[in-house]
């Protein structure tokens, strides 16, 4: 007895004999090995993907071992193999063409669409039940927008696997491969049909249409509207002076007024057994504090100790060995949502002015007209040899959310040669960074910056350390090393107030020339770590 595959009907497609096609079935076949070998790649290589990733994740590899999702998704991975398997057995054996073939072929295929729903349902219901524990990823907290993207880069390989198997299978029902395996001649089938749908969209124009319609919603949706949230623009690769230098040392000296001795307020009642100090109003902690930060002079002088202009190299013209003829010197901040990240960007002119201060001192005139603000994102789009030497980051208030994939930007950013500047407009934003830099360098306390680090050393020097100011985040500055190197600068403070044109601000002249001098200090630095890390690139 014989088994056959009932037609479909036609509507109007051409009912002449369709002819065998070896070549169309033989595509369908090795398609299926392909696919088998890609769902036993997955099965081989997922669980220790999965297995690092839960140890890096303790909290949420607790979570996932309590509530079934780690068995549920080890079921979901032997799945796949399973499927993998099937595929690559039945589209081996499908090379010899027999009725049998064709339908184990159909079978193994369907196990893929099997095993893909799986992945995708698991995936949703993982991540939902660690968006319900409120659990970070990787350090960064996360919402149903950063949960949503992360679904879709665990669940598209998936989805992508099924469209692919569903494909085969309208292959297979094609007439033209159908009577490759079966030998039987006749009319069009339901593949034919889907076929010529596809092709002309259809017999009904209404219904062509809202298919269309539909199709596109969803492809805009969930595919088009997430990828595009992900892009964040092309960037101009950063540009350092070329040449060589060697700095010139100049001496920065703070210098603390001499302190009033409290007087001491008696009452009115000598003949009192009990004597009451009234405080002195004029000697609070907040008025000495703002006092402090008035009246601190600085002190510059230049040393005999350095020849030269600034750079590396041991040259006298100025500039790095691996920087660029035609540079521009700028300021980039990063804009991570919270409130006053863009502080000084406006008519008060911080970034510009540090950036004419910079050229002055230094004598490297072409410097941008405004400063630029980037996303964290971005910084992934700079070539090895033309990233940021340093990014700015600020804020009056709390920062804004920074999903788990920007912490990892920012991370491989300063781990690959970048410094990350941070300046505390305000306690609160003093409190957040705090938080947030703990995300990325979990690894890594903020550890002091002692008076004689390097950092205070060139081309202005600091025996006593960072200037404190306005003291938002305690008065001392910190930082974050790797590997000897500094690759984040915290300043609890608030440099960039004083950056700003006077009319803005109440800083005097000396504690505006004492921040300028140490934001070129880190700048000097970045570019030195630069020029390292692109001539390691470049080797």
């Amino acid at each position: 007895m014989s088994i056959t595959t009932p037609a479909a009907d036609t509507g109007g497609i051409d009912t002449i004999p369709t002819a065998p096609s070896v070549a169309k079935a033989t595509v369908v076949a090795g398609g299926a090995v392909v696919a088998g070998l890609l769902g036993l790649a997955f099965w081989w290589l997922a669980p220790p993907a999965l297995n690092a990733w839960l140890t890096a994740n303790l909290r949420v590899g607790e979570l996932f071992a309590g509530n079934g999702v780690a068995a549920l998704l080890t079921a979901c991975f032997t799945a796949a193999g399973i499927a993998g398997v099937a595929c690559v057995v039945a589209g081996v054996l499908a090379f010899v063409r027999l009725r049998a073939t064709w339908w184990l072929l159909f079978a193994a295929l369907c196990t893929v669409h099997v095993a893909a729903a799986a992945l995708v349902g698991v995936a949703w219901h993982a991540l939902a039940t660690l968006l319900a524990a409120g659990l970070p990823i990787d350090g960064a907290d996360q919402d149903r927008v950063t949960t949503s993207f992360l679904w879709w880069r665990l669940s598209w390989p998936a989805l992508a696997m099924m469209l692919a198997a569903l494909w085969l299978q309208t292959m297979l029902r094609s007439r033209s491969v159908y009577a490759a395996f079966t030998r039987e001649a006749g009319g069009p089938l339901r593949g034919d049909e889907v076929l010529e749908d596809l092709r002309t969209g259809g017999r009904d124009p209404l219904h062509r249409r809202s298919v269309y319609a539909s199709g596109l919603t969803h492809l805009v949706v969930i595919v088009l509207i997430p990828w595009l949230m992900q892009l964040d623009g092309c960037v101009e690769p950063y540009r350092v002076p070329k040449g060589s230098g060697n700095p010139v040392v100049a001496m920065v000296k703070m210098v603390k007024p001499k302190k009033q001795k409290k007087k001491k307020s008696l009452t009115l009642r000598p003949n009192s057994a009990v004597v009451f100090e009234v405080p002195d109003l004029d000697n609070s902690e907040a008025d000495e504090e703002m006092k402090e930060m008035t009246e601190l002079k600085y002190q510059a002088t230049v040393t005999t100790g350095g020849v030269g202009k600034l750079g590396k190299g041991g040259g006298t013209q100025g500039g790095w060995p691996e920087g660029i003829e035609n540079y521009k010197i700028r300021f980039i901040r990063l804009d991570h949502g919270g409130a006053g990240w863009d502080d000084g960007m406006d008519e008060s002119n911080a970034d510009v002015n540090f950036l004419r201060e910079f050229a002055q001192a230094t004598g490297f005139r072409k410097i941008a007209r405004a400063g630029e603000s980037h996303s964290i994102a971005l910084l992934r789009k700079y070539p090895p040899d033309g990233f940021p030497p340093f990014v700015y980051l600020t804020g009056n208030g709390g920062m804004g959310r920074v999903s788990s994939n920007d912490v990892k930007i920012l991370r491989d950013y300063c781990l690959g040669g970048g410094l990350l500047v941070a300046d505390a407009g305000s306690a609160a934003f003093h409190d957040s960074f705090l938080h947030f830099i703990k995300q990325v360098f979990p690894d890594k306390p903020l550890v002091d910056v002692a008076d004689d680090d390097e950092l205070y050393k060139l081309p202005f020097t600091f025996p006593d350390g960072a200037p404190a100011f306005w003291h938002h985040g305690g008065r001392r500055a910190l930082g974050i090393k790797h590997e000897g190197r500094w690759v984040v600068f915290y300043h609890p403070g608030d440099m960039n107030d004083a950056w700003k044109s006077p009319a803005y601000t109440d800083v005097t002249p000396e504690m505006r020339a004492s921040a300028m001098h140490l934001g070129i200090n880190l700048v000097r630095y970045a570019f030195d770590q630069w020029n390292d890390a692109v001539t390691k690139a470049r080797k």
